[in-house]
């Protein structure tokens, strides 16, 4: 199991934003915060404020695309201007404020601050701004508004809080839980990618997933494959015959349920899924060929997943790293309008042909390979209907250029004998020749669209010839 439980340390190291998305998260809320409590109407009723949400309980997945901030007031609920719609307004109008050109909306129970840094292309972030009223300490029940039912309401985000620390501490499960919470949070969003690729927000969402897990966590195992298959065993065997949406107590309202929108139908496609994907996680664990036991999970998981790779050590993973990328001006743009589908995403996986023995997986930027070998790429997606499939490779470094073998045109998938395969296009050969870090892209491209790409899979290289 050891080296099936370095694959999943990967894995959730994979699953952690870049330091750039959470110091964009700072930025973002720490000035949303200081604008608020110096802001002329609201200062003197403002006593604090908190952060809360997956980003702060630390279960969030993938890039930082939201931060919930919770506004402490002691503003009186009995005043009719402290309405929850008056005071929601009064909130929107002093975040209008804040910025030059404010992009702001009503939630429910909220005001969205959708790019709360204008000033930084390519970052995609919103804050979620929750006005409280706190009726003893802070540390206790809050008041939030409800805007639709237009009353205030009960809620404890502290306890969420509290209840998440609780579980991930040393005494309860020695640091598992929340891990096991982001590997559940990415296994769903994963699953719906394939499963329904067209729902744009597909139902149940992170934190109702979060507390179902909480629910059905064992924290007496020890190793990350035995707690992904317990939590899956123990909803798979709660709910077998469930015909209504399940109801999950509010970790910080005793005698309160989590809510949720969800319906008996969209709680049966997650259940599906759930069956599925425990049956093909109790092969990959038993599974004892390494290779074909990282495939298996990377079916649950998608390519977040490393391929295992028995080379692939730590410290060829560092080496590798340090090749840097050369110039890429000779690189072509794709020629083709370029309108990305969630459903046509691309995913690439690449084995290593030595010759002699049998294959290997290899990660994208992973353990330097020698001149000579031969590398099969796959490539996979969900795109529906006819569609070409194009391959791009970008050679960089002085070896490939003085050697006249940079690239970066497109072109048909080869097979082994270097001739295209049009039978099997998802499908492209390759022979390890110069020295340097290089990439490789797939494209898919349907009625003269690019409707997917994958990311660039680098490809580090050193040929001693």
């Amino acid at each position: 199991m050891g080296k099936l439980n370095s694959l999943f340390d990967a894995f959730l190291s994979n699953l952690e934003p870049e330091t750039k998305a959470v110091n964009h998260a700072v930025e973002a809320h720490t000035y949303v915060r200081g604008c608020l409590q110096t802001d002329c109407k609201l200062a003197e009723v403002i006593t604090g404020s908190f952060l809360y949400g997956s980003y702060r309980r630390h279960t969030a997945v993938g890039d930082i695309k939201d931060v919930d901030i919770v506004i402490l007031t002691d503003l009186d609920t009995t005043d009719p201007d402290n309405n929850p719609q008056k005071v929601l307004r009064r909130f929107k109008a002093a975040l209008g404020e804040c910025y030059e050109n404010p992009e702001t909306a009503y939630q429910r129970r909220s005001i969205r601050v959708d790019e709360p840094l204008p000033d930084r292309d390519g970052v995609e972030l919103t804050l979620d701004i929750i006005p409280a009223v706190v009726q003893t300490t802070a540390d206790e029940p809050l008041l939030v508004p409800d805007r639709d039912l237009k009353v205030w309401i009960p809620s404890h985000p502290r306890g969420h809080l509290k209840h998440t620390t609780t579980l991930n501490s040393e005494e309860c499960s020695q640091g598992r839980y929340v891990p096991l919470v982001k590997m559940m949070k990415w296994w769903w969003k994963y699953q719906c990618e394939v499963k329904q690729p067209d729902v744009e927000r597909p139902k149940p969402k992170g934190f109702w997933v979060e507390c179902l897990t909480g629910e059905n966590f064992d924290p007496t195992r020890k190793e990350w494959a035995d707690h992904f298959v317990a939590v899956l065993t123990n909803i798979s065997l709660k709910y077998f015959s469930a015909t209504t949406v399940p109801s999950l107590a509010d970790p910080g309202l005793p005698g309160e349920i989590i809510k949720t929108s969800m319906s008996p139908e969209e709680f049966q496609v997650f259940l599906d899924c759930v069956n599925e994907s425990l049956a093909l996680a109790i092969v990959a664990r038993d599974e004892t060929d390494d290779l074909q036991s990282s495939e298996l999970w990377r079916q649950i998981f998608g390519d977040k997943f490393p391929l295992y790779d028995s080379e692939e050590a730590e410290e060829t993973r560092k080496a590798a790293s340090a090749i840097t990328l050369s110039s890429i001006s000779h690189a072509r743009i794709p020629p083709w309008p370029v309108k990305l589908q969630q459903k046509a995403k691309v995913r690439l996986n690449a084995y290593v042909h030595p010759g002699v023995g049998n294959p290997s997986g290899l990660n994208s930027n992973g353990r330097i390979l020698q001149g000579g070998l031969e590398i099969k790429f796959v490539a996979s997606t969900g795109c529906r209907g006819e569609y070409e499939v194009h391959w791009q490779v970008v050679n960089t470094g002085e070896h490939a250029k003085n050697e006249g073998g940079l690239r970066g045109d497109f072109f048909q998938g080869r097979g082994r004998n270097r001739q295209t395969d049009p039978n099997n296009p998802l499908v492209n050969w390759e022979i390890t020749q110069y020295t340097g870090k290089h990439w490789i892209e797939c494209f898919i491209v349907q009625n003269g669209v690019c409707v997917g790409r994958s990311n660039r899979f680098y490809v580090n290289i050193r040929n001693s010839d």
